[in-house]
């Protein structure tokens, strides 16, 4: 009696382990299924911006599918085309400025921490103002943000036991034809 018992919880044990490691093989089969069509999705995008180019300037652009063969009927697409924004001149000066500010304040107490009384710098200007920075930096950001998507693909399926599972890839393309040549 007490041989069928530890028998009886032996294959208990045993049957729970092939169960599991039958999940984590069917898991590891369906990554690598949505992984395989993530990147046959990015493909086909590539191949239309060398075709085409950006067709579209909306901010965002967002396509939604499914697999034509019958074996990826459970795998569903997305992609997502954003046209990326850079930060303005007063933005980037901004930062700049609170950048500085912290580094003088961190110098500032270094020195008084260490009890010497230093020479004491005042903030410095690099002789470049908004307007001359607008001038330099306006149209590159511009050509930058004309000629730059950033492209988000998406693959989610369902697994038993396990829902909304799903293999993202973002990537960045450039389009030349959307740069002017000077």
């Amino acid at each position: 009696m007490i041989a069928i018992a530890i028998l009886a919880g032996a294959l208990t044990t045993l049957t729970v382990a092939v169960s599991h490691s039958v999940q984590a093989a069917y898991h590891a089969r369906m990554m690598s299924t949505a992984t395989y069509l993530c990147r046959h999705q990015i493909v086909e995008l590539e191949e239309k911006f060398i075709v085409d180019g950006f067709t579209d300037d909306a901010l965002t652009v967002q396509e939604k599918g499914d697999f034509e063969d019958a074996a990826f009927k459970r795998f569903h697409w997305t992609h997502t085309i954003d046209k990326i924004t850079l930060p303005t001149v007063d933005e980037i000066q901004s930062a700049a400025t609170k950048a500085l500010q912290d580094k003088q304040q961190i110098a500032s107490q270094a020195q008084s921490s260490l009890g010497g009384g230093g020479t004491g710098s005042s903030g410095s200007s690099s002789g470049v103002g908004p307007q001359a920075m607008q001038g330099l930096l306006g149209p590159v950001k511009e050509m930058l943000e004309q000629g730059i998507r950033r492209v988000t693909v998406r693959v989610v399926w369902d697994e038993p036991g396990r829902k909304d599972q799903q293999v993202e890839v973002v990537t960045f393309y450039t389009d030349m034809r959307r740069i002017p040549v000077f």
